[in-house]
């Protein structure tokens, strides 16, 4: 039972680790992506000039 419950608690481990990686990842993709702009609909830095 040792054996099974050390690979179980791997398992657990691992799947919690891919977890934080991939929830990182969106974050740092929301993060990053350029905003819709409420004022025309289009996608451009926040305080741009508009026209």
């Amino acid at each position: 039972m040792t054996v099974i419950h050390a690979l179980l608690v791997l398992a657990i481990g691992a799947s919690v680790g891919l977890a934080a990686l991939v929830v990182g990842e969106l974050r740092w993709e929301a993060r990053n992506r350029i905003p819709r702009c409420t004022t025309c609909g289009k996608q451009h830095r926040r305080h741009a000039a508009h026209r």
